[in-house]
């Protein structure tokens, strides 16, 4: 066999072989030489991008949270035990046990109502004062609207509250009780009253319903009423007295503790004023309680035992019917109280325009004037502090869901790369007519750093938006999106390859201890695998060149 012939065994039994790709000779032999090297540099270049992503991606991989130990106690099972007593602890289960003055009674399962509303804030948080003496023992000043407490005298001094206890009585009443059911005045309803105190006239086995007992309780003050009520209410009168107590610490009552259900003078029934503005506030917030409290007249049907009685109301600000001079025209309720250990008490309330007042006063005299009369200073005090509120302060819208706050950069918006921002709610707050409310100020937290990002729903929350005055924050509501925002899907792919590079590259250079020696090993294979390839390629084309006959016949000429 010649040569050649082996060449074409060997060729047809190792078709992968070099010889097998290998051309003849000529400019093929120079185009497949440079194919091959591109060939082979495009995979050292898969390999080196291989090798990177083994040893760079660990480096900036994102950290994932540690799974919770299982062993721990999670926040609900720690705040559980921490307000669980420990029976070990000495007293822990006496402590537990409700006593007589505190605890509704058992056969009536009555539990006070939930409550939220808390005491406002002061004004005086803004730097703001109101320049004004009330002659009482202590006082108050709220705007409704604003929840502001504008004026305050010996807030959490110790008073007698008087008939004020009434409110919480009709409170209770409309909380536990049918206003249509018919009550029976019983034996003990009637006893332990003052014989000069207020009252409707109530006879022992006279039958009326909770309504008509509750306007006896809320016109004219009748003390027996408030006995009936809590009879009717808890079954008797201590588990009455309990349930209001109980219903005083809910609302955060601190300073208060009730004896009776009518107000009657005991040195254990007392209360502040401040917890007198939480009682009001929360009852006048029941319409009801306003229906009661507001009347200045009511007829109360014939009973079993008595005509039709016509009912007045002690709050002569609300009423000229009894005494004019002391008539209030913007005034509504609430209610009176007066013994001597107490003196004159009352809340009540007033409206006109934006503002709604609620005052409190304690503790005022009766003055006798030289003409033989009286002035009764609980009615011209209260009327002074609504004057004063109304001349002397306005409502001021400070936020409004409506006002563009901020317009922030959004990422991958399709469309505007940005978003109408607002505040979520409209707020008003109380300031003086001497206030320069052009110097309010928005100031704007949001609630990341970041820029925001596409997709966002229309109201999406992301951040605080307060209004500022002199330094002092007057209000501060949620900043939220005015409109949707969609997101740009070629823009999102876009940014997250150019920051899977960015990390890449960031990563390499973490790691550069390790990068750079595996760069230059891989750089250095690929140059000797070229040359290699270079050399062989070379080496087999002169061996061609060699075995061609006319190479043959020339060296055998050369021989010879």
């Amino acid at each position: 066999m010649c040569l050649s012939d082996r060449h074409a065994v060997s060729h047809a039994a190792c078709p992968y072989s070099l010889y097998h790709t290998v051309p003849p000779c000529g400019n093929a032999a120079a185009a497949f030489l440079e194919e091959n090297m591109k060939k082979r540099l495009l995979s050292g270049l898969v390999l080196l991008a291989l090798l990177l992503q083994c040893l760079l991606l660990p480096a900036f991989a994102e950290p994932t949270d540690a799974p919770a130990d299982p062993t721990e106690p999670s926040a609900s099972e720690t705040v559980a035990d921490a307000t669980e007593p420990d029976a070990s602890e000495p007293g822990a289960t006496d402590a537990a046990e409700p006593t007589a003055e505190t605890a509704a009674p058992a056969e009536n399962d009555k539990a006070p109502a939930a409550v939220t509303d808390e005491t406002p804030p002061a004004l005086n948080d803004f730097g703001q004062y109101l320049d004004t003496t009330v002659q009482a023992k202590a006082a108050a000043l709220v705007e409704l609207n604003s929840d502001t407490l504008v004026y305050g005298m010996n807030l959490d001094e110790k008073v007698y509250p008087a008939s004020l206890t009434k409110i919480m009585t009709c409170m209770l009443a409309l909380e536990h009780g049918n206003l249509d059911d018919i009550v029976t005045v019983s034996h003990e309803a009637l006893q332990d009253l003052n014989a000069a105190g207020s009252s409707a006239g109530l006879l022992e086995g006279e039958q009326l319903s909770l309504r008509e007992l509750l306007y006896c309780v809320m016109i004219s003050s009748a003390n027996e009423a408030c006995n009936v009520v809590a009879e009717y209410i808890a079954g008797d009168i201590p588990s009455f007295v309990a349930l209001m107590n109980a219903q005083a610490a809910a609302l955060g009552m601190t300073g208060t503790h009730f004896a009776n259900a009518h107000g009657l003078h005991d040195e254990n029934h007392y209360t502040t004023v401040r917890d007198l503005v939480t009682l009001a506030r929360w009852a006048w917030q029941s319409e009801q309680f306003q229906e009661f409290s507001t009347q200045t007249s009511h007829t109360v049907p014939a009973t079993n035992k008595s005509e039709e009685r016509v009912l007045h109301t002690t709050n002569y600000l609300t009423s000229g019917q009894t005494v004019g001079k002391y008539y209030y025209d913007k005034a509504r309720g609430i209610k009176t109280g007066f013994t001597t250990p107490a003196g004159g008490c009352l809340i009540s309330t007033a409206e006109s325009g934006s503002l709604h007042f609620l005052s409190v006063v304690c503790g005022c005299e009766t003055l006798q004037n030289d003409d033989g009369t009286e002035t009764d200073q609980r009615f011209t005090e209260t009327k002074r502090l609504f004057e004063y509120g109304f001349n002397h302060l306005n409502s001021v819208q400070v936020l409004a869901d409506t006002a563009l706050v901020d317009m922030p950069q959004v990422l991958y918006a399709d469309g505007r790369d940005s978003v109408v921002v607002r505040a979520k709610d409209n707020i008003s707050v109380l300031l003086p007519d001497s206030c320069d409310t052009s110097g309010i100020t928005l100031t704007v937290q949001y609630d990341s750093e970041a820029p925001l990002e596409a997709p966002l729903e229309a109201e999406t929350k992301v951040g605080t938006v307060s209004a500022v005055l002199d330094g002092k924050v007057l209000a501060t509501c949620d900043l939220v999106t005015l409109t949707a925002v969609m997101r740009s899907t070629p823009k999102y792919v876009a940014k997250q390859t150019e920051s899977v590079l960015a990390k890449i590259w960031k990563g390499m250079w973490r790691l550069w201890f390790v990068t750079v020696p595996v760069l230059l090993l891989v750089v250095f294979w690929l140059i000797v695998a070229i040359l290699r390839s270079v050399n062989r390629r070379r080496a087999k084309k002169r061996a061609m060149r060699a075995r061609r006959p006319g190479a043959r016949q020339g060296r055998e000429d050369r021989r010879g």
